[in-house]
């Protein structure tokens, strides 16, 4: 689906780069060589395709699959590493960086386990990177030099366009990459969003110094930083204050003045395309999937979609009903609890050991609380986004009991989704608390007895506060969707280029509302 933009939200410039981790297209390499190919899911990926629709646009992301390895490993054989994306009604061009096994496995280490775990306070959980030394190695050799491929990428094609461009840098897997490209090229335009919490700067100091300070060294050479929170924003603020030598901080503005070079840190909450999700519940597909869940719609349902990541807290939101099925022994044989999990870096030991604990959990669970009548937890495993679409309109509590989320565009997604009243029971430490909180019964995930409370009131809840709170969600999101998260990033954009157009030099935002 293609997001309409109005002409004021398009980025006023010749093109535009777009790099993340991940593009936007994955091709996959069949049995018998054929490829094929599918968009890459989720709203940012729709908004940002369709931020470059009615631009020249080159997206750069690492090749992950095997059969991006196939596709770009030819091109860069063959013509000049460039594959014009097959998209409809695009333009953009695609350019996938085809890394050895040996660089991508220390790269991995960093930006998946080490800063992944230290940006959502679980450090301790990042057990695979052994030692100090280890750390180091992984960070020069891995994290620093897939930086760098990335950068000299996004130089040539700086260089091959010859023309006002814009780069847009995707999450912390980049933190070096806009210094990096700022040597070769002083003028660029340069904004980067990062999408998981950013934490407070004491907490970084548990990483290597030197870690640490290149990481805001790297991000300096930005011109505008994004952040899904007012929180993460001042964490980095705060931050810059610390390991930048010699900055200065305007933390009203938010501006950091640097080496001559000004960095406008902002916030823009990311949201989901209302449009889009409604329109693939109602899709035939979406229709055959609720036929599968028929048996459960008579019974009260709590429900809960995640990656089996340790940061979602699965096994303590499982303990947490449980311990309300103990307390409230109505319940037993009246309330199932439906989680659609997804499997996540699989070949990592930290999280096959957790995806391990978690079936057991759910396999004592059900042993010690079902009959043959009823069984508490079903589970539904799979990477199958219209499946957990579908399902989503039928919760009657939508449990995200996140340790620490940079947004968690589950819960948004539940609530514009749900057709039964159902109710948000939302971790306070998640990016989504700070827009919907106050539509939903807050938690703190540590506490398995809070949990409990809070799944039985939502259970319980008078049908009139049902349908206050859940209309209260659902317009929140309506009103701050995927475009909205797009458009504020671009007018930041664009009165950027007006101003370094002008020869300004003065703060180039205005105040951070």
């Amino acid at each position: 689906m293609m997001i309409n933009m109005n002409p004021s939200e398009l980025i006023h410039a010749d093109s535009v780069i777009i790099v993340s981790n991940r593009g936007p297209v994955e091709y996959s390499l069949n049995q018998d060589t054929t490829l094929t190919h599918h968009q890459g899911p989720g709203g940012m990926v729709t908004a940002l395709i369709s931020l470059g629709s009615r631009i020249e646009s080159t997206w750069i992301a690492l090749a992950m699959t095997e059969g991006d390895r196939f596709v770009f490993s030819k091109m860069g054989k063959e013509g000049n590493g460039l594959l014009l994306a097959p998209l409809q009604g695009q333009k953009m061009q695609l350019r996938y960086v085809v890394l050895s096994e040996e660089i991508f496995s220390r790269y991995r280490q960093i930006s998946t386990e080490l800063l992944w775990f230290a940006q959502h306070y679980m450090y301790p959980q990042a057990q695979d990177i052994k030692s100090y030394g280890h750390i180091l190695d992984s960070w020069a050799n891995g994290y620093s030099r897939v930086n760098q491929i990335i950068a000299d990428a996004i130089c040539a094609e700086i260089t091959r366009r010859n023309e006002k461009t814009v780069i847009m840098l995707q999450d912390v897997d980049f933190c070096l990459v806009s210094s990096m490209i700022r040597r070769q090229h002083p003028t660029a335009v340069i904004q980067q969003f990062l999408h998981s919490p950013w934490p407070d700067v004491r907490y970084w100091y548990l990483l290597p110094q030197k870690i640490i300070q290149s990481m805001y060294a790297g991000l300096a050479g930005n011109d505008i930083l994004g952040f899904q929170t007012e929180h993460d924003a001042r964490n980095f603020l705060d931050g810059a204050c610390a390991m930048l030598d010699s900055c200065s901080v305007d933390f009203e503005t938010g501006v950091i003045c640097w080496h001559e070079h000004r960095i406008q840190v902002r916030t823009y909450p990311i949201s989901i395309s209302v449009v889009e999700e409604r329109r693939i519940v109602q899709s035939q597909e979406a229709r055959e999937e609720v036929e599968k869940l028929r048996a459960f719609l008579g019974k009260k349902i709590i429900m809960r979609v995640d990656r089996i990541d340790p940061i979602k807290n699965i096994i303590g939101g499982f303990q947490a009903y449980t311990q309300m099925l103990d307390e409230h022994e109505e319940l037993r044989g009246e309330v199932y609890f439906l989680a659609f999990l997804v499997p996540t870096r699989e070949t990592m030991p930290t999280y096959d050991q957790y995806k391990a604990e978690v079936f057991k959990v759910v396999e004592e669970i059900n042993q010690k609380y079902g009959s043959d009548e009823w069984q508490p937890i079903h589970v539904f495993v799979g990477n199958h986004r219209v499946r957990a679409l579908a399902a989503l309109q039928f919760y009657d509590v939508l449990l995200v009991n996140s340790f620490f989320d940079g947004m968690n565009l589950i819960a948004k997604e539940g609530v514009v989704l749900n057709q039964r009243n159902g109710i948000l029971v939302l971790s306070r430490t998640t990016g989504a608390f700070s827009e919907l909180g106050k539509a939903a019964i807050p938690i703190s995930p540590a506490y398995t007895a809070e949990t409990a409370q809070a799944l039985y009131k939502a259970l319980t809840l008078p049908m009139e506060e049902r349908c206050l709170l859940a209309q209260q969600a659902r317009e929140e999101v309506e009103n701050h969707d995927i475009t909205q998260w797009i458009a504020l990033q671009v007018r930041d954009i664009n009165k950027l280029l007006e101003e370094s157009a002008q020869g300004f030099s003065g703060s180039l935002l205005p105040p951070r509302e």
